[in-house]
């Protein structure tokens, strides 16, 4: 969902609401007239208010995407660090186990020599 579109529907969503509190009040036109009048101002600071907070909003969650995005940016780099160091670990160890293989393939081809031999 869009952030705009959230805070579109805040505000609106928070007009509405007033609008129909003040029409479905038990109160004649001309009192209802006056009651607007009043509280024009009031309305207009809660706007005000209103705008200030969605902007708030919007920077924290510039904040948080930018702050998320350095977070994944440092796990990633630790990522490939350990895994060239365990690549660096394990490599006397890989070339071990290929020279033993190397043996066994070399043993198997001698039986191989041998049993046709002897067949």
């Amino acid at each position: 969902m869009n952030k705009r579109s959230l805070g579109y529907g805040f505000l609106f969503g928070s007009i509405a609401g007033a609008i129909t509190a003040l029409l479905a009040a038990p109160t004649s036109g001309k009192e209802l007239r006056v009651q607007l009048k009043e509280t024009a101002d009031d309305w207009a600071s809660n706007l005000q208010d209103i705008r200030l907070n969605l902007t708030r909003l919007k920077n924290s969650f510039s904040k948080l995407s930018g702050e998320g995005k350095e977070i994944a940016i440092e796990i990633i780099h630790d990522i490939k660090t350990s895994i060239n160091e365990w690549q660096k670990e394990i490599e006397p160890t890989k070339q071990s186990l290929f020279n033993e293989l190397k043996e066994i393939q070399k043993t198997i081809e001698e039986l191989e020599i041998k049993t046709n031999k002897n067949a």
